[in-house]
């Protein structure tokens, strides 16, 4: 091991000094102008691998400094805390390319992570060194959003910064994370009556406002829950009449406008056994009998097969149908269908949306799974037994999400008040 430099740090000679060592390297044979040398002050060190590293002082006290930096920076290095800044000059849009190449998503995911990035992150961050971007910037940054979108997309923005920022922490490229103790504006409340779903009766009159061909699968979304893409995505080999329950195990994506299969639905969770009530099996059957599907089972990666597809578009026989969608529904076709069929049964509403400021219509088709779980809330199935059900990882979720107060509550509670009012004085 070699011997520790016993010059270090060292001060460096400079042209423009006029002390006797300066002006001999630089002068020889001049004579010296003053007695102390005004040149720098330079500290080496090894970072954590091996490389050779200095940083220089200059102005008062510069010999001090050097030697506070050489000592803060060996213990750093022997104590593992070390940090990099020179590596934290990169900007935030070079350093997303590397932090990219670290992360495995699935296309939709890395679709919606392109638009943010793209959106609302590269344009006020993206020329920015990461050593460069404090606390108070992030919180500007955040207060200008606020005032341009909802705070949906102000969570995504705000996360993938973080991960970003966190990873550099990790990596030793910044000392810390100026993301954290950042608060995001909180969301407006929605107003109950907006949380609750539809109830069974206004489905049905929904139901009944909507073309035939689609009634039997708004009768299996009522009696299952499942998701959008693992309804349309549902196929006959996954339907059990036998034992009376359908198995999940894929779904439907659209990436980039193109309609896709996805073999493990959201989360582990999703790949689930459903059961098949006797009211989903009739309304199954029926379908099946006027539109026959495959028994086949092909493989997720040999495309879409939509003749295995038990909900199928209406137009799955058009050419340009089967090429453009691969027989699946379309969700936005669908969503005008349904929209149309709620307002001619009296049953839509607009509702401001606290999350993204914008005005929607109520319910949605998703509203058809809230449902669902609050009628097996309702029921007194156990919140595990849900959570199973619904392809959720945390039971928790099914309570403050989906489960809602029953739609007759106020007057419930009203009855019980006026059974009361003769105990009270007037």
């Amino acid at each position: 091991m070699p011997a520790k430099a016993r010059n270090n740090p060292r001060q460096i000679r400079v042209q423009s000094c006029g002390c006797k060592l300066c002006t001999d390297r630089f002068r020889p044979g001049e004579p010296f102008t003053r007695k102390d040398c005004t040149g720098p002050w330079q500290s080496r060190y090894r970072d954590p691998s091996g490389r050779q590293r200095a940083k220089t002082f200059a102005g008062k006290n510069a010999k001090a400094k050097a030697e506070a930096f050489l000592d803060k920076t060996r213990d750093q290095v022997r104590t593992g805390s070390f940090v990099d800044l020179d590596r934290g000059q990169v900007t935030l849009t070079e350093w997303r390319k590397q932090w990219q190449e670290s992360l495995t998503l699935a296309e939709n995911t890395a679709e919606t992570t392109a638009s943010v990035w793209l959106n609302h992150v590269q344009p006020h961050f993206g020329s920015w060194p990461l050593v460069s971007i404090g606390h108070l910037d992030v919180e500007i940054w955040i207060a200008k959003l606020s005032r341009v979108v909802g705070r949906g997309t102000i969570e995504k923005a705000y996360q993938m910064l973080d991960q970003m920022l966190r990873v550099a922490l990790r990596d030793r490229r910044i000392a810390h994370n100026p993301c954290e103790g950042v608060k995001l504006p909180p969301a407006p409340p929605k107003h109950p009556d907006d949380l609750l779903p539809p109830t069974y009766d206004q489905l049905a009159a929904i139901r009944a406002n909507m073309p035939e061909h689609y009634h039997p699968m708004l009768i299996f979304a009522e009696e299952t829950g499942l998701r959008w893409g693992e309804l349309v995505g549902l196929r006959l080999c996954h339907v059990d009449f036998k034992r009376s329950l359908v198995q999940v195990r894929e779904t439907v994506i659209q990436v980039r406008g193109k309609v896709q299969r996805k073999a493990y639905p959201k989360t582990d969770a999703g790949c689930r056994s459903v059961p098949l009530s006797a009211r989903a099996a009739r309304a199954l059957k029926g379908h099946l009998a006027a539109h026959p599907a495959s028994i086949g089972r092909s493989a997720v990666e040999s495309g879409m097969h939509p003749e295995e597809l038990v909900f199928r578009s209406p137009r799955a026989g058009s050419k340009t149908r089967v090429r453009t969608f691969s027989g699946v529904l379309g969700r936005s076709n669908f969503w005008r269908l349904w929209t149309k069929a709620a307002e001619d049964a009296g049953v839509a509403r607009k509702v401001i949306n606290p999350k993204t400021k914008r005005a929607e219509m109520w319910p949605h088709e998703h509203d058809i799974r809230h449902a669902f779980t609050s009628r097996l809330h309702a029921n007194g199935v156990p919140e595990a037994d849900a959570q199973k059900i619904l392809g959720h990882k945390r039971g928790g979720k099914v309570t403050w999400l989906y489960t809602h107060a029953r739609e007759d509550a106020v007057a419930r509670v009203r009855e019980a008040l006026d059974a009361d009012a003769s105990k009270l004085v007037s």
